[in-house]
């Protein structure tokens, strides 16, 4: 079957197909650590993997320049280029899809929908089919025939059985219960699968944004390795633009990690509306739209009014008394009801017309359904707690997702308003100092700072996805259909927009008081 993805989109590559080898320092360059009490402790165990790596050592500083700068381009040149993956766009021929457009598709194309519609209709006939008499039998029949050599009596019969005791009404009503339940568990399959596409949807929204602030990682990582390169034909340490490639190689991992999540995402939105080869298409919305507030209160008691789960407990209750006193019925006896129409052919010329009849009743003496009424009691007993334990799982079930919800709300809401500000701020501080003042700021420090920074932008993402799944998995509780209706039942407000943090202000420069020679 043919990909919903082009080719050149299916798996972000390298521009070589081939593992780069790692530079090999020339002879006149590399050594090995004066091997010292300490140089021994601290040596790299064998078995982790670049410990064999040759310790690199720059020509001198009043080296010949080009002979240096060639060195050194040679031990750290440009990292390869990447493909990036080409986002879809919204064209004037497929417009950017919605979500309502996409849940459409699902009402209309997933399978889990249509075998609960059929499980609706299956029932329907079986609770039609329950209350149904039977059948009368009509028939030919001959008697005596052969008996004495005599002629034989010849006729027709019918025969019918007349069920007793309502038992027809009870099995109407057990099977009308069951439709009910049908009913009851399409409702929940539509909400379920609606709240499997905003997942799917946000969880798209999420990877795109996820590519997005990858792919600037990447480009910020590659441009801060290019100017430490360019710094230690001057002053800095070999070790320094080593530690950037390092992070740079992690920031483009994470990109190829982010690029192959859209592409998943996007299959299993495409999976979960039903059509699996749909090709990717743009999407609007955004995944840092605002988010519905919701409290616990106004959660738990929607879900326990109205989620299905709760009224079939309730209806399983009825069901079960219903079946419990159609199998103490059942042995009250059914009537038999038998009869003949027949013409005497047995004497010469008589010709008269004759008719039997019967009336019969099975009598209960070995079969009472003894076994059948301890199973329907049984089964009574446990319907009576189905609907307890459905409270007690659906209230579980939204325990753990709004704990999810409220938790990744903050901490969203920090990380935009606080962490990612402040630690781009440090960031940029700690580098303009160790630029200027490398006695005092350490090259360690711009290391720390650069990957708490890209640490921080990877739980903003983990907590933007762990937001919206959360949300739709309360849509799915609270069995509401979209957003809005979820703010207005949720008991609480639709978050505002946040308002932009103002810069600091600036600081005066102090001038260095002196530029650090080669390290």
């Amino acid at each position: 079957m043919a990909s919903a993805f082009p080719e050149s989109q299916v798996v972000p590559k390298l521009e070589s197909p081939q593992r780069l080898p790692p530079p090999v320092p020339p002879d006149d360059i590399a050594g090995e650590i004066p091997v010292t009490e300490y140089g021994r402790r601290l040596r790299l165990p064998a078995a982790i993997p670049g410990a064999e790596a040759a310790q690199i050592r720059l020509p001198p500083h009043d080296a010949d320049p080009e002979f240096k700068n060639h060195i050194i381009d040679r031990l750290f040149p440009n990292l390869p280029r990447m493909w990036p993956l080409k986002l879809p766009k919204p064209t004037a021929e497929r417009p950017a899809m919605t979500l309502n457009g996409l849940q459409d598709l699902a009402l209309q194309y997933n399978p889990q929908l249509i075998q609960a519609r059929a499980n609706v209709q299956s029932m329907a006939g079986d609770a039609i089919q329950a209350g149904t008499h039977p059948n009368p039998m009509f028939g030919y029949e001959s008697d005596t025939v052969g008996s004495s050599l005599n002629r034989d009596y010849q006729g027709l019969y019918f025969s019918q059985n007349i069920i007793t005791a309502n038992k027809l009404g009870l099995a109407r009503r057990v099977a009308n219960v069951d439709l009910m339940n049908a009913e009851l568990t399409l409702r929940k399959t539509r909400l379920q699968v609606l709240a499997q596409v905003k997942a799917a949807y946000f969880a798209v929204l999420v990877a795109q944004e996820n590519v997005l602030v990858s792919d600037a990682l990447v480009r910020f990582m590659e441009q801060v390795f290019q100017i430490q390169r360019s710094r230690i034909k001057n002053e800095a340490a070999a070790f320094e633009p080593a530690q950037l490639r390092g992070l740079a190689d992690l920031a483009r991992a994470q990109l190829i990690l982010a690029q192959n999540s859209y592409v998943a995402a996007w299959k299993t939105l495409a999976a979960r509306l039903g059509l699996a080869q749909m090709p990717p298409a743009a999407l609007r919305g955004s995944a840092n739209m605002p988010v519905p507030v919701v409290t616990y209160e106004a959660a738990q008691r929607r879900m326990l009014s109205i989620h299905p789960d709760i009224l079939i407990g309730r209806n399983m209750q009825s069901r079960a008394r219903y079946a419990l006193k159609l199998e103490q019925v059942r042995p009250i006896p059914d009537v038999f009801l038998y009869g003949t129409f027949q013409k005497d052919f047995t004497a010469p010329g008589a010709h008269t017309t004759s008719y039997n009849t019967q009336v019969g009743v099975p009598i209960p003496i070995f079969n009472r359904n003894r076994g059948n009424i301890i199973s329907a009691q049984g089964d009574l007993g446990q319907a009576e707690q189905q609907l307890r334990r459905a409270q007690m799982e659906l209230t579980e079930q939204l325990a753990n997702t709004f704990s999810q919800y409220e938790t990744n709300r903050f901490q969203l809401q920090m990380y935009v308003d606080h962490v990612l500000p402040d630690y781009a701020r440090a960031y940029r501080g700690v580098y303009e100092r160790h630029t200027n003042e490398p006695e005092r700021v350490g090259f360690e420090d711009v290391i720390l700072v650069q990957q708490n920074l890209a640490s921080m932008v990877t739980l903003y993402i983990a907590a933007l996805n762990g937001q919206w799944s959360a949300v739709a998995d309360l849509t799915y509780l609270m069995q509401v259909e979209d957003f809005d209706e979820l703010g207005r039942v949720g008991g609480g407000q639709q978050l505002p927009a946040p308002e932009p943090v103002p810069p600091p202000r600036a600081e005066p420069r102090q001038p260095p008081a002196r530029q650090g020679g080669p390290r």
